[in-house]
């Protein structure tokens, strides 16, 4: 194949990065409200494990009275329980081999209260089903979400989506896990499932290496099925908190992680959409210091350019080393239509 005939897939090719501020207009809670929306969920639904997280909380922030979670760090707190669960697996007492009960208990009520504000099909903001009518195969979208709106949106205008990368469909890599995977064949407290009613489907990750198997079941992304299942049961949602325990789980999806350049090799414009990239995560951080600097040079082609859509006052100073590029642009602005017409008029 010529350099030409490569180029002009190339050309077409696009990948979208995307971070929290990009589910705003769908009113998905952010950090600290989820923080305490879930765990106000957890002390509804499950007392008994809630007040052992209640007591870890008050641990990890030296509070005697009543705890309000919306003033705490969510990431602090997860470094903590990463921390309790590692006392228990030096002495064999975690729940499962997928971790603490704490802790999976954790996920599963982030997950269930993202599933509840997410909207449905019916509703999903005009922007987002915009955004994904606008979407072809040869787009690769890396995501940093745990939450399932980009798969709703595309369901609700009727196009195919894959979690793999031999899959058919635009290709969606959700870097730290979903509300709809899960780690492992799928069981109910460690006994075979009757009748696959989720209709788990396996992401074929083990055969290319990883330890484990992800499944992910698209029942999931309706919030009324939620309703049938309990917490560490069946539905057991494999999402990566953040915190300085995270290289544990992120370890799972290595595979999206792996030789991410080929990734930027086969595209050609980049955007970067609501993603902080703040200076605690090192994990995201060091993705793009190994990767967007030397972007330009993996096809050589003169017209590609990074836009970056943040309206964060930091923006400027986090991405400050991708900027100091000619081909990387800042739109210090939140997400909206008038991003979607530049994808269009670029890809023209």
């Amino acid at each position: 194949m010529s350099s030409v005939e490569l180029k002009d897939p190339i050309k077409s090719s696009r990948l979208f990065l995307i971070g929290a501020g990009f589910s705003l207009d769908a009113v998905i809670p952010l950090t600290n409200d989820l923080f305490k929306l879930s765990m106000y969920n957890f002390s509804l639904d499950f007392p008994n494990v809630y007040k052992r997280i209640i007591n870890i909380a008050k641990t990890c922030f030296s509070i005697d009275g009543d705890i309000d979670f919306s003033n705490l760090s969510f990431a602090n707190f997860c470094t903590f329980l990463e921390y309790k669960e590692l006392r228990e697996f030096a002495g064999g007492e975690r729940w499962s081999e997928n971790g603490s009960r704490e802790k999976l208990s954790f996920k599963y009520f982030l997950s269930k209260t993202i599933s509840d504000y997410t909207p449905e099909k019916e509703f999903i903001p005009e922007i987002y089903l915009e955004f994904v009518d606008q979407l072809d195969n040869k787009d690769i979208i890396l995501t940093f979400n745990w939450d399932c709106l980009l798969e709703i949106a595309l369901e609700r205008v009727g196009k195919k989506y894959t979690y793999k990368y031999n899959g058919e469909g635009i290709k969606i890599f959700k870097m730290h896990g979903s509300i709809n995977w899960r780690l492992g064949q799928p069981n109910d407290l460690g006994r075979p499932i009757k009748d696959d009613f989720l209709g788990w489907q396996s992401m074929g990750l083990s055969d290319d290496l990883m330890p484990k198997e992800i499944y992910y079941s698209k029942k999931l992304l309706n919030p009324h099925v939620w309703s049938n299942y309990t917490c560490l049961g069946e539905v057991e949602p494999f999402i990566i908190l953040p915190g300085y325990g995270k290289a544990f789980d992120v370890r799972n999806v290595a595979h999206f992680w792996y030789k991410p350049e080929y990734v930027f090799a086969l595209t050609h414009d980049v955007f970067i959409i609501g993603l902080s990239l703040s200076h605690d995560d090192f994990f995201i951080r060091s993705f793009f210091l190994d990767n967007m600097t030397s972007l330009n040079s993996f096809t050589g082609y003169e017209d590609r350019r990074i836009y970056i859509i943040n309206p964060s006052q930091d923006a400027k100073y986090n991405y400050g080393y991708i900027l100091e590029t000619d081909y990387t642009f800042l739109l210090n602005e939140g997400f909206s239509k008038k991003h979607i017409n530049l994808m269009k008029e670029r890809r023209t």
